[in-house]
């Protein structure tokens, strides 16, 4: 066996030419093994051909996962979990020198967070190691060509000749490959290539260090390539590094206008738009329209419409610099067309009906963006008539609602969009819903979720949408006393509404993770809950939100806990602020209003508001709420001792629920509901409802079996990394719903480091954003009841 190590620093031709001369003639009884970092400078096709080589490459040497958690965790006795291994294994790629280096620089410290900070690159060894071992080694001209082209996270000939402004760089490209340069193919035909992460990084930060004013340039000549090619994103990306915000800006408008439930592309285009100056932005109504857009689900309504009156108010100056401009050159270039003012108003309609259940504004701006819009924009088309759907809404008048959905339904499924489809069918739940129909908004609600889990999207794993309809699934188990499925459901859509940081979600959320909290007498937890609701309607800013999802369980929540205190500063509140424009929300607040009646001994009072609420549910046939109301009614006339007039209306109320299976209706309103279900039973009631009428009774003597939570699993564990005393301010404010700004303000230090405090929370805490940091926090105890 010859054996020859270290062959790349062969240099001598002739030495080439004997061992490809013994190669050729090699006798049986002889195995040549070379090691070398480069491939030998002699052919090895016909050794291939002839199945006489075997070669170990960088696939085969490359550490697999298992082999780099045994190395990490059994030999470096470094203690790692395994997604922190598989982050190690994500920026060295199995790479062992890089692997062993790391380890070895923090062995016995035994930090993954400090394990992964070394593979980001800041570990001197590492970086000496490339830089000396590989960069250096290497001829002058492969130097500055892997340095410049270490800008590219993927690199072709074509794109690299522009970048440097040559035309050879197929020549460079298959050297580097051949010397196994940390540079590895892409495809079969070798036309894209990619340089091992962590080199580049490495090559990235050599460059900044030698040639700090070429990099901008380089960037910018890989946009300019990029766009040229009709690859948007890449041109996009370059063109920020290369801090050319005006060219930037106009990649970005070139992208077709987005609806605003695109919300993987929405995040992507945002963040490149934060990243522009301010004043960029500002200047270009299509880039305000699209921040507006991407914040519609995850932001307070107040900011979005900030970016969207900004938006108008750009679209104004360009359409008046337009207008002079053609009325003195004769040219028209339209960077403001009157159909984008189209797509303007229609989602200031979507945020007025959503947010502010604004029937009179809605309508408006629907009827502005009609006049504006072309038949070509259909997203925005379906938009307005999401919005006018809205509006009926708020009016309280869902079967008005939903035929308009309806009328848009061919036009979504010509279009195939999902995401439009998923919407439809969750406002046709909610309106089922309204209309008392379990069953019915049950298969509904499954189609929904159907049609989300089939989106092909890459992250996250499930499409942040699915919260409402999983919202809704619990909503009506809970209501038929599958409380554990609806707890667990329940979870999951809150698990996914705070992932995504989906604001608009969180009030209907937590008020049925409240309900079943309620419902299964998990008091403590249910707290909890009334206080992550207070916080999120004070982050949120939207009274109509608040009123119309989750007031009511607030108050039977404060009521049952005895805090008449609490409800009464609410009742207050509400009389001292302006009434809200939507009948909807007022109603909401008004039943609210009669329990708090009822619990202050107050039935007369309690059945005359109720006479006009029952009135007007009953005329727009919302049966869940006249089911809810009949029992407050029902309630008021015990009070009164006027137990036939309750007996009565109990009858009706069983009546209209036995087909649906309504059980929590009539369970969670307590004791005096079940005396009075059992002198029903005694007396004559219809026939067909003795059936549901004994499933009632049972239900109520049922215990209530708690679904065990990490709030009910004893202690709260003590954090690894205790907050600071300055982060636990920090923390205070944000559970106030203040802005990293107004907590800057508020401590008189600058933005920068209040955002650097906010990143050590939530790496603390083990979340990813404000809303899961807060709740976080209150479940570990950190805020007072008040707060």
């Amino acid at each position: 066996m010859l054996v020859l190590d270290n062959y790349e620093e062969i240099t001598e031709p002739a030495i080439h030419g004997l061992l490809s001369l013994l190669l050729n003639h090699l006798p049986p009884t002889l195995c040549v093994v070379l090691t070398t970092r480069t491939d030998p400078p002699f052919s090895l096709a016909r050794l291939r051909a002839q199945a006489q080589i075997l070669e170990l490459r960088t696939e085969q040497l490359r550490a697999t996962s298992e082999e780099m958690a045994t190395f990490l965790r059994g030999v470096m006795n470094l203690r790692l979990s395994m997604q922190n291994i598989q982050e190690v294994d994500a920026r060295l790629q199995g790479w062992w020198a890089g692997m062993q280096l790391a380890a070895l620089a923090f062995k016995g410290k035994a930090s993954p967070k400090n394990l992964l900070q070394v593979s980001q690159g800041s570990q001197p060894a590492l970086f000496e190691y490339l830089v000396h071992e590989v960069l250096l080694r290497q001829p002058e001209q492969v130097q500055t060509f892997l340095l410049r082209t270490s800008i590219l996270p993927r690199l072709c000939n074509s794109l690299s000749n522009a970048v440097l402004e040559q035309q050879d760089s197929q020549l460079f490209l298959e050297e580097v490959e051949r010397a196994n340069l940390f540079l590895s193919p892409l495809d079969e035909q070798r036309q894209w290539y990619a340089y091992h992460p962590f080199f580049a990084e490495v090559l990235c930060a050599r460059l900044e260090q030698t040639a700090p004013t070429e990099v901008p340039l380089l960037h910018l000549r890989a946009s300019q390539w990029y766009a040229t090619h009709q690859m948007h994103n890449e041109a996009i990306q370059h063109a920020l590094q290369a801090h050319e915000w005006s060219w930037a800006a106009t990649l970005m408008e070139q992208i077709p206008s987005q609806h605003i439930w695109s919300r993987s592309r929405d995040a992507l285009l945002r963040s490149w738009i934060e990243q522009l100056p301010r004043e960029v932005v500002r200047e270009r109504p299509r880039l305000c329209l699209a921040e507006a857009s991407s914040l519609f689900w995850i932001a307070p309504p107040g900011v979005t419409e900030d970016w969207i009156r900004d938006a108008r108010s750009a679209w104004t100056r360009a359409h008046q610099r337009e207008e002079q401009i053609d009325g003195e050159q004769g040219i028209y270039k339209p960077e403001a067309p009157t159909a984008l003012l189209g797509e303007i108003a229609a989602l200031q309609a979507t945020i007025a009906g959503f947010y502010h259940g604004d029937a009179g504004a809605t309508q408006a701006f629907c009827q502005e963006a009609q006049t504006h819009l072309k038949e070509r924009q259909w997203a925005a088309q379906l938009q307005v008539t999401f919005a006018q759907a809205r509006a009926n809404i708020a009016e309280g008048d869902f079967e008005h609602a939903m035929q308009q959905m309806q009328a848009a339904w061919n036009r979504i499924r010509a279009e195939g969009d999902q995401k439009l489809e998923s919407i439809y069918w969750r406002e046709a739940v909610w309106e089922r819903t309204m209309a008392g129909q379990l069953h019915q908004a049950w298969q509904l609600n499954q189609q929904a979720i159907h049609v989300l889990q089939t989106i092909e999207e890459p992250l996250p794993p499930l499409p942040p949408l699915l919260c409402w309809p999983y919202g809704y699934q619990a909503k009506i188990l809970h209501e038929w006393n599958r409380l554990e499925e609806a707890q667990c459901l329940a979870e999951q859509a809150i698990q996914l509404g705070e992932q995504a940081e989906m604001l608009a979600f969180l009030h209907f959320g937590y008020a049925v993770l409240l309900r079943i909290a309620f419902s299964q007498e998990r008091w403590e937890e249910a707290g909890k809950l009334s206080q992550q609701l207070i916080y999120v309607g004070r982050i949120t800013s939207s009274p109509y939100s608040a009123a119309l999802w989750n007031c009511v369980d607030q108050m039977r929540f404060w009521l049952t806990c005895g805090d008449l205190a609490q409800a009464r500063r609410w009742a207050a509140d509400i009389r001292r602020e302006a009434p809200l424009v939507s009948p909807l929300a007022r109603e909401k607040q008004g039943v609210a209003f009669v329990r708090l009646l009822l619990a202050e001994s107050q039935p007369e009072h309690a059945l005359h508001l109720l006479l006009s609420l029952i009135e007007g549910a009953t005329a727009r046939q919302r049966w869940y709420d006249v089911l809810e109301m009949w029992l407050l009614q029902i309630q008021a006339y015990e009070m009164l001792q006027q137990r036939q007039e309750a007996l009565a209306r109990l009858a009706r109320a069983v009546h209209l629920s036995a087909p649906e299976g309504y059980i929590r209706r009539f369970v969670d309103e307590g004791p005096l509901m079940a005396d009075l279900l059992s002198q029903l039973r005694g007396q004559e009631c219809q026939e067909e409802d003795l059936p549901y009428l004994e499933t009632l009774l049972r239900a109520f003597h049922q215990q209530p079996r708690a679904q065990s939570t990490s709030q009910d699993r004893g202690p709260s564990p003590m954090l690894l990394d205790p907050l600071s005393t300055r982060e636990q301010e920090v923390l205070h404010l944000l559970a106030r719903g203040a802005s990293n700004q107004e907590i800057a303000d508020t401590l008189v230090v600058a933005l920068d480091t209040i955002k650097h405090h906010v990143s050590n929370i939530l790496s603390k805490l083990e979340v990813s954003n404000r809303t899961q940091a807060v709740a976080r926090a209150r479940s570990l105890g950190f805020f007072s009841a008040e707060e």
